[in-house]
């Protein structure tokens, strides 16, 4: 059996994007309008008001903390790995995953979800020929949408398309 883990809103717990450190756990991973960029979140629309919270990446001490501390790889956009290389007893990969954003976001700006999808592509299947990442990594990006409030349809479509992939990669039976 593996998890399945959705993670709804961001916080400070960021083990959900370090997937590759025990990709052999996950059957499916998503991700909501999550602060992907911890060195610039503080750069763009009420970032700022989150370095007490977080840090701020232009401060030394905070900057070396969230690119890469001892306990936790806490910039998830600055950590894609591949978990291949890490893990080389036997191959793996990052299992299917889905990173959801909405277009007129203007607290988790829609870039935090773009930026890690295109590193995460980049990184995992640069070479697809060589790559073994052949779990897909796929974005949805809310159309005419904020950091929610939206309508009754939106939410449906968006929940049709969260779990349909989800039991889609994990494999999921159908039961009446």
């Amino acid at each position: 059996m593996k998890i399945f883990c959705e993670i709804i809103v961001p916080g400070f717990d960021r083990t959900e994007f370090h997937m590759d450190q025990r990709p052999d756990l996950f059957g499916c991973a998503l991700a909501h309008v999550g602060v992907m960029d911890m060195l610039r979140f503080h750069k763009f629309t009420i970032g700022h008001a989150w370095t007490s919270d977080y840090g701020c990446s232009d401060k030394k001490e905070e900057f070396d903390w969230l690119i890469k501390s001892n306990t936790a790889r806490y910039s998830p956009l600055h950590n894609v790995r591949r978990p291949w290389e890490l893990h080389s007893e036997e191959p793996s990969q990052y299992p299917p995953t889905m990173l959801l954003t909405a277009d007129h976001d203007d607290r988790v700006v829609p870039l935090h979800t773009l930026k890690l999808l295109a590193a995460m592509q980049y990184t995992l299947c640069t070479s697809l020929e060589n790559s073994p990442q052949t779990n897909p990594i796929i974005g949805r990006v809310d159309c005419k949408a904020g950091h929610g409030g939206r309508p009754t349809q939106k939410l449906f479509d968006d929940a049709a398309d969260r779990y349909s992939f989800m039991a889609k990669m994990l494999d999921a039976s159908w039961n009446e």
